[in-house]
C-alpha cells in the first residue's frame, strides 16, 4: 500500500484529480484539464484518504504501478470475466477494461489452455438426382476381420465387402467388383486414410472418370453417411447370420425415404424369407417426389434437434493469410500456430501451413483465429464503452455480443428543418430528439 501512495503522490494526473475533488469540479467538462476528464463521469464516486485516491471501495492506480497490478489481477489465468470480477472487487483506473481484455487475449498460457469450440450447425447433404450417383465408403473391422462398407446416398443401399488386407489394391479390387454389378458412380466420398489417399487409388479415380472427395483429417462427422453405415454393418456383422440379416436390411423402408433401399436401388421390392403377394415383387419405381420432400423434411428435423443440443452456432469463416492456431479434439491445448493457405472445396475445410513449411489440412472446428496477432483491433473496438467511468462488464457473454452495434440513424420528423439538423445520435444508438414547443 506504500507503495502505491508513494506512486499517487508522484503521478501528476491523479495529483490534478485529488484537487478537483478536494475544491469541487467545473460545471462543465470543457473547464476540465484534458487528461483528467475521464474521471468526471465517476466525479461523485471519487474521494481522497490517506493520499490514496479511491472510487467507492476501489483504489484508484496510478499509472506505473498499472502493469504490476494487471499481472497480479490475472495471476491465476482465469479468464477475461474472472479477472474483471476480481478487478470490481478493489481497483480501478480508466480503460481497466480494455487493457484487462488485452493482458488475457495476450497471455500464451489462457490461449493454449481455451475449451474446444462449439460444433457448428449441421449440414446436410441433399439427396442425390439419381441412385448410385454419390457413394460413400469407409473401413469397419469386427472379430479381426476388415471390411469394406459401401453406401449409396441415394437409396442407402449397403455392400459389406471383406478386405484381406487393408491396402489400395484390395480396395481397389472390391470396388471394381461393385461398379461391375451397379455402375460406376459420380461421387466417391471417403476419409483420408491411407488406402484412399494412395496415388494408387487416385488413379484408379482417374481410370473410372469419378471424383474423389474427401472429409477433414480428425472429422468423421465430415463422411457422415458412411460413419452411420459402418454402424448399421456392425450391427449386422453381429447377427447369427450377417448375410440374411443384410438382405432384412436392404428390403425394409428406411425411415427418411420411407422406401426400401432395393427399391429405390432396383427399381422393385427383393423377395425375402417374409411372405408377400406376387404383385409387390412387380417391378415399380417409387414417387421421386414423394421420397425428395420426405428425405429433406426429415433431414431439417434432424438438423434442428442437433443444433438444438449441441448449441451449435457458426464459427466466423477464415480467409488466406489469417494467422491460427489448432487443437485436435483429443489434445489439451491450442499449441500449434499455422498460417491459412487456402480453403478447401470440402465445407469448413482449410489448408494450413505452419512456420516449418509443413501442410496439412483441418476443420474449421479444430481451427481457432490467433487473438494475439488481433490484440490492438480487439482493445480500440471495446475501449469506448468500458475506458470512461463505467464499471467493468461481468457477464460471460463475448464483449462483440455485450456490446451494442446499432449503428447510427437520422430519423425525420414533421418538425422545422433546424429541428431536424438538432437531432443527435447517442454512442449507443438513441435518437435524442429536440423538444417540441407550441409557438404562441
Amino acid at each position: 500500500m506504500d507503495c502505491i501512495r508513494a506512486a499517487t503522490a508522484r503521478d501528476s494526473e491523479l495529483q490534478t484529480v485529488i484537487e478537483l475533488v478536494r475544491n469541487g469540479w467545473p460545471a462543465y467538462k470543457d473547464k476540465v484539464p484534458v487528461n483528467v476528464r475521464a474521471y468526471m463521469k465517476v466525479k461523485n464516486e471519487l474521494a481522497e484518504t490517506s493520499g490514496l485516491l479511491i472510487r467507492g471501495c476501489r483504489i484508484v492506480i496510478p499509472k506505473s504501478e498499472r502493469a504490476e497490478i494487471l499481472k497480479k489481477i490475472h495471476a491465476g489465468h482465469q479468464g477475461l470475466t474472472k479477472s474483471r470480477e476480481r478487478a470490481n472487487s478493489s481497483v480501478w483506473w480508466p480503460g481497466l477494461s480494455a487493457e484487462l481484455k488485452n493482458t488475457v487475449m495476450q497471455c500464451q498460457t489462457c490461449q493454449e489452455q481455451r475449451r474446444t469450440q462449439q460444433k457448428e450447425p449441421l449440414i446436410s447433404t441433399p439427396l442425390p438426382g439419381r441412385p448410385w450417383k454419390r457413394i460413400g465408403l469407409d473401413l469397419c473391422e469386427y472379430n479381426k476381420n476388415i471390411y469394406l462398407v459401401v453406401s449409396d446416398y441415394y437409396s442407402r443401399f449397403l455392400e459389406i465387402l471383406h478386405l484381406p488386407s487393408t491396402t489400395s489394391f484390395q480396395v481397389i479390387q472390391r470396388l471394381k467388383a461393385t461398379f461391375a454389378r451397379f455402375g460406376i458412380p459420380d461421387e466417391v466420398v471417403s476419409d483420408n486414410g491411407p488406402q484412399f489417399s494412395s496415388v494408387e487409388f487416385t488413379e484408379f479415380a482417374k481410370e473410372m472418370d469419378f471424383r474423389h472427395l474427401t472429409s477433414s483429417p480428425h472429422h468423421p462427422q465430415g463422411n457422415g453417411q458412411a460413419e452411420r453405415a459402418v454402424q448399421t454393418a456392425k450391427k449386422i456383422l453381429r447377427q447369427e447370420d450377417p448375410l440374411i440379416a443384410l438382405m432384412c436390411y436392404r428390403s425394409t423402408p428406411c425411415s427418411s425415404t420411407g422406401v426400401s433401399p432395393a427399391e429405390l436401388l432396383m427399381g422393385r421390392k427383393i423377395r425375402t424369407t417374409l411372405l408377400t403377394l406376387e404383385k409387390n415383387l412387380q417391378p415399380k419405381w417409387p414417387d421421386r417426389k414423394a421420397v425428395f420432400q420426405r428425405d429433406a423434411a426429415e433431414k431439417t428435423k434432424q438438423a434442428f434437434y442437433y443444433n438444438r443440443r449441441h448449441g451449435a452456432k457458426p464459427l466466423p469463416a477464415l480467409r488466406p493469410g489469417d494467422t491460427v492456431v489448432t487443437k485436435l479434439d483429443q489434445e489439451k491445448n491450442w499449441s500449434t500456430p499455422a498460417v491459412v493457405s487456402k480453403e478447401i472445396i470440402t465445407p469448413r475445410s482449410y489448408l494450413l501451413e505452419t512456420p516449418q513449411g509443413v501442410v496439412f489440412r483441418r476443420n474449421r472446428r479444430h481451427i481457432r483465429n490467433d487473438n494475439r496477432q488481433h490484440v490492438a483491433t480487439a482493445a480500440l473496438s471495446t475501449s469506448a464503452g468500458t475506458s470512461e467511468g463505467e464499471p467493468l462488464p461481468s457477464s460471460s457473454a463475448p464483449a462483440s455480443e455485450t456490446e451494442l452495434s446499432v449503428p447510427p440513424q437520422v430519423i425525420s420528423t414533421a418538425s422545422s428543418p433546424a429541428a431536424v439538423s438538432q437531432t443527435v445520435c447517442t454512442r449507443s444508438g438513441r435518437v435524442c430528439k429536440p423538444v417540441e414547443r407550441l409557438n404562441l
